[in-house]
This record gives C-alpha cells, sequence and structure tokens, in this order.
C-alpha cells in the first residue's frame, strides 16, 4: 500500500482517537499522527464525548474522523458511536476492537459507521480502510466548498439583481417564450398586471413598428448562448409606445444547458427617465458612498503608516530638550564672560589711569629738574625716593601695562 496516496488525503483532516489499551495507543498513535495534522487521543467514551463537544464548541466544527473502540469504561464504543451520530449525522466512524461480536458489529453497521478493523490489525487493511473514509471526508468537504460558493455567488447575484430591479425592466421567459416572471417596474410600464402577463408569451408587448427579422435575430443569439443587446420598441396593454435598451441573454443550469432567458430592458422615454432618476440617484449615492468609504480607509492606512515614522517620538523630544538645555546652558556662561569680560576692562582702564597718571607724575618731575635721565639722576639723589627705587617702580608698571594689555587681549579673542 503505498503511504503518499494516503497521506494526499489524510493530511489536511484531523482524528480522534478513543482507546483504552495502553499498548494499542502507544502503537497506533505514532501512525495517526503520521497521517492526520491534527490527532486528539482519549481513555474512555465519556472523555471522548466531552473532547468532541468541545472541539465543536472552540473551532465551530466537527473533528473528520472518529476511531474507536467498542469495549471501553464509562461509554462503550456502540453507545459513543450512536450519540455522536444524534449530534452529527454526517460523522465518519471507524471502529476498531478485538471482538468479533456479529450482533455487535450488525448493529454498528446499521448505525452508519464507516469500517470496522479487528485487532490485531494488518498494516494493509489498516491504510486502505483510512484511506477509504478520508477520500468520502474528502468528497463531502470539495461539496461544502461549491455549495459554499454557489450560495456566496447567488447572494452576490441576488444584490446586484435587487439593485439593477430598481431602475430596470426584468423579465424572465421559458425556452418557448412564456413569461415565468417580471418585476414591479415591468408591470409599471405595461400597465400589465402579474397575473395577466405570467403565461404569456412575450411577444404580447411586441410593437407592430418591430420588424420580425429582429426577433429572429434575437432568438438565433440566444439559442446560440449568446447575449443580444439593442433598442426595443414595445407597446403597453393600452397600445402605448415605449422605448427601451434591451439586454437578452440566456441562463445556463448546473449541466451548461440553457434552462431559461432574462431580459433587462432600460426606458429611453423622457417620462419615464424622469421617473427612475431618484432611484439613480440612489443607486449613484450608494456608490458614492463606497468610493468614500474606500477613501477614508485608504487615508487611516496612509495616517497609520505616518504615525509608525513618529513612533520613537518620544525620545526624540528628550533629545532636543537636551540639546535646548545645553544652548541655554552656553548662553548662560557666554552672558557670565561677557560680564567679565566688562568688568575686567573697566578695572584695567582705571588701572593704566591710575599707572598714567603715577609715571606722568615721576616723568614731569624728572622734566623739571632736566633731561629724563638727568631727572631720575637727580631724582635719585632725591631724599624722598631713592634712585633704583623709582627706576624699579616704573618698570613694574610697564610690565603690568604690558601684562593686562595681553589680558584684554587674550579675552577679547575668547570672547570673539
Amino acid at each position: 500500500m503505498d503511504i503518499k496516496e494516503v497521506k494526499k488525503f489524510t493530511q489536511n483532516l484531523n482524528i480522534l482517537y478513543v482507546e483504552d489499551d495502553l499498548d494499542i495507543i502507544e502503537h497506533v498513535t505514532p501512525i495517526l499522527q503520521a497521517l492526520f495534522s491534527a490527532v486528539e487521543v482519549c481513555h474512555d467514551g465519556q472523555k471522548g464525548l466531552d473532547t468532541y463537544n468541545s472541539y465543536f464548541k472552540t473551532f465551530n466544527k466537527y473533528y473528520d474522523i472518529v476511531l474507536t473502540d467498542i469495549e471501553m469504561p464509562h461509554i462503550n464504543g456502540i453507545e459513543l458511536s450512536k450519540q455522536l451520530f444524534n449530534i452529527n449525522p454526517e460523522q465518519h466512524i471507524i471502529v476498531i476492537s478485538a471482538y468479533n461480536d456479529k450482533e455487535k458489529l450488525q448493529e454498528l453497521l446499521s448505525l452508519g459507521i464507516d469500517d470496522f478493523l479487528h485487532k490485531p490489525v494488518e498494516s494493509e487493511s489498516f491504510f486502505k480502510t483510512f484511506l477509504k473514509s478520508a477520500k468520502k471526508v474528502n468528497e463531502q468537504l470539495n461539496i461544502k466548498e461549491e455549495l459554499s460558493f454557489t450560495q456566496e455567488t447567488n447572494q452576490n447575484l441576488e444584490t446586484l439583481l435587487d439593485i439593477v430591479n430598481q431602475v430596470a425592466i426584468i423579465s424572465k421567459t421559458d425556452l418557448e417564450g412564456k413569461i415565468t416572471f417580471v418585476n414591479d417596474l415591468f408591470c409599471n410600464v405595461s400597465q400589465f398586471k402579474k397575473d395577466e402577463i405570467l403565461g404569456q408569451d412575450h411577444s404580447i408587448v411586441k410593437h407592430s413598428d418591430m420588424p420580425e427579422a429582429i426577433y429572429k435575430h434575437i432568438w438565433e443569439d440566444i439559442k446560440a448562448g449568446k447575449v443580444w443587446r439593442g433598442k426595443l420598441k414595445n407597446k403597453t396593454k393600452d397600445g402605448e409606445s415605449f422605448f427601451a435598451n434591451a439586454n437578452i441573454f440566456p441562463i445556463f443550469d448546473k449541466h451548461n444547458e440553457i434552462s431559461e432567458y432574462i431580459a433587462i430592458l432600460f426606458l429611453t422615454t423622457e417620462e419615464e427617465v424622469k421617473n427612475r432618476e431618484f432611484k439613480k440617484k440612489v443607486l449613484n449615492q450608494y456608490q458614492e458612498s463606497k468610493r468614500n468609504d474606500f477613501k477614508s480607509r485608504k487615508m487611516i492606512d496612509d495616517l497609520e503608516r505616518e504615525l509608525k515614522k513618529f513612533k520613537n517620538y518620544e525620545q526624540l523630544a528628550f533629545s532636543l530638550q537636551l540639546e535646548k538645555d545645553n544652548h541655554i546652558k552656553c548662553q548662560n556662561q557666554l552672558m557670565a564672560t561677557l560680564q567679565n569680560y566688562t568688568q575686567l576692562k573697566k578695572k584695567y582702564d582705571k588701572y593704566v589711569d591710575e599707572v598714567k597718571s603715577k609715571i606722568s607724575g615721576i616723568v614731569g618731575e624728572a622734566k623739571s629738574e632736566g633731561t629724563e635721565e638727568e631727572g631720575l639722576t637727580n631724582i635719585s639723589e632725591s631724599k624722598t625716593m631713592p634712585p633704583n627705587k623709582k627706576k624699579l617702580e616704573i618698570h613694574r608698571l610697564k610690565e603690568s601695562i604690558s601684562r593686562l594689555n595681553k589680558e584684554l587681549q587674550d579675552l577679547e579673542n575668547a570672547q570673539g
């Protein structure tokens, strides 16, 4: 037996295994885990039933396959199978047992189990049984999927027809052209009541001005599975004329055979156009609402993307605040330096003035007695100040002025 062939049908399924023999569980469980996407093991019938119900509550679906022994504590395999079928009549159950009781086997088969395995199980029989059961499950799943798709498609068609029904004249006919359905707008325009028009030939609204060749062409197209589009002139019950843009096409059944025909007409007369204007506005408002909803969703997505760019904005704001604080600190230091510079400048200017005054006094005194050198010589002879001391004083004052000039220059350079 090709295990890959079995796994092709079982790999997406899940199974509930109910067995009280631990040795059998230890032997069978790894094989099941290799075949199925999920395996749940229970050691008695009651636990198996509880697990089955819990699984449905959690996932809103049942186990695809249940493998159960017959003789178990609390609830045996027969009773468990009965309760499972009461819960889900479509449940697939395989029974495995060491006993070959024909009455029990007959009872299980009458319940509707898929198959019966006798312990000890041969590998060939084991895999064939699960292949057969898994194929059934997959067929049912495919049918349900197709049914769900068909229902969704029909629902979408009903929604579309409901919208079209508000603005179009709609009628259906059988393969012979007998009317089987008309909408309210058809009755309003044609002036026929439904019980007057149903079962009648569609030619009841045919206008005598329309050439026969047109209708011959219509029947040729729709019988061939094509859609016919064109303008038609029809008549009401009272013989009045109305014009319409017509779309007539066949409807196919599941065997791809034509089962009926449908005609969707849009009036072109000015009066009827006005009568449909409000319904068109409703349809336009609906479409505009859908567009606005799309725009709103797009705007939300764009804003969320922009927000992600600034997800670290708090950290950025903190860093910015630190930079601001450092800037303020530097400004304060600059102001303090400027104030120190101003004070030092004033002090320097004052000191220069004092030094200049002292030097002027000394020089003036020297000049009054001759040249500067002679004056210094004379001053050296003066009793008020020794000559060497006056020279040192002058030298000290010049050095002070030079030093203050340098400090002031350094401060100005630093300030610049």
